[in-house]
């Protein structure tokens, strides 16, 4: 859920590449483009100012199409693409290659394709650590930034290192680092905390059907796992774009610490809003409040 490590960005080579016409594009055009040798793919909705819904894991593009695409494709050109690693975009095989400048140079290559210079990244889980790394380094190409249960790099880094209560909280990441294609999922256990049981289902499938070690590779090359007391920091991590943390209450991944010290690292401040009865999934869970707050926020960042 968060990028260590440098940003190394390779060429961008975008262009349309066939896929079969069978994939649900749920209202949407459904595009695939070529960042060097990987496939991306995402969907597009409606017109106006460009808007990116970055999922996580373990989710997909499509977590969006019940509560946001609708309700914001009505002012703005919603874009939500499929990770790296997550069908139907490429799987690479090497772990090297779900760096975080994997991870940004993708969403460059989808901004080059559609010809536009910035958008508002919103983005949750592991797509909330990605609109983080994309806006601290190209903070000229992101006009706002909404992170949704996705903890603030620069607090997570030195929390996780050190506090046994966040440690405890990260113990499921644990088998992620020596899983290997071939070895059980255990599906039941990753998709436990999605808490609509019809959408449950539609993600148990999704993973069941589809490999998971390039999703898993985001873990091996990006999370801090065992031996903790290292000092890692992102000490110069600060955020210049106007920025918004929506954080579900009931949060069973990450210890409810990542919430304390925040406005440091956030130069033109932070909107930090906190939803009750909402988990992992705020924006699912609590939809109606989620959207009145991201719609609200998009106003005020508009001004600033």
């Amino acid at each position: 859920m968060l990028f260590i490590g440098a940003l190394i960005l390779g060429t961008l080579l975008t262009g349309a590449a066939s896929r079969p016409p069978s994939y649900p594009t749920f209202g949407g055009e459904q595009i695939f483009i070529k960042n060097n040798d990987v496939t991306i793919h995402y969907c597009k909705y409606g017109s106006g100012p460009y808007l990116i819904f970055q999922h996580g894991f373990p989710d997909r593009e499509t977590t969006w199409n019940d509560f946001q695409v609708s309700e914001f494709s009505k002012n703005y050109t919603v874009l939500t693409p499929t990770l790296r690693g997550f069908p139907p975009s490429s799987i690479p095989h090497d772990v090297q290659a779900y760096t975080a400048g994997a991870y940004v140079s993708d969403v460059l290559a989808i901004l080059a394709h559609e010809h536009i210079s910035n958008i508002t990244f919103i983005g949750h889980d592991f797509g909330g650590a990605v609109a983080q790394q994309l806006a601290f380094n190209h903070p000229d190409r992101v006009n706002a930034l909404v992170i949704l249960n996705t903890p603030i790099i620069p607090v997570f880094l030195p929390l996780l290192e050190h506090d046994a209560e966040a440690q405890n909280y990260a113990r499921y990441t644990l088998s992620y680092y020596t899983y290997e294609p071939g070895q059980p999922k255990n599906v039941s256990t990753l998709v436990e905390n999605i808490r609509n049981t019809t959408y449950r289902a539609e993600i148990a499938e999704y993973l069941e059907d589809s490999p998971i070690n390039g999703m898993l590779n985001f873990y091996k090359n990006n999370y801090p796992g065992p031996p903790y007391g290292r000092n890692l920091s992102a000490d110069e991590m600060v955020q210049k774009v106007p920025s918004m943390l929506l954080w579900g209450q009931e949060e069973p991944y990450i210890s409810p610490k990542v919430l304390d010290g925040l406005e440091k690292w956030f130069e033109n401040g932070l909107r930090l809003v906190t939803i009750p009865h909402a988990g992992h999934w705020v924006f699912r869970d609590q939809w109606r409040r989620a959207n009145e707050e991201i719609w609200s926020f998009l106003g005020i960042a508009g001004r600033l």
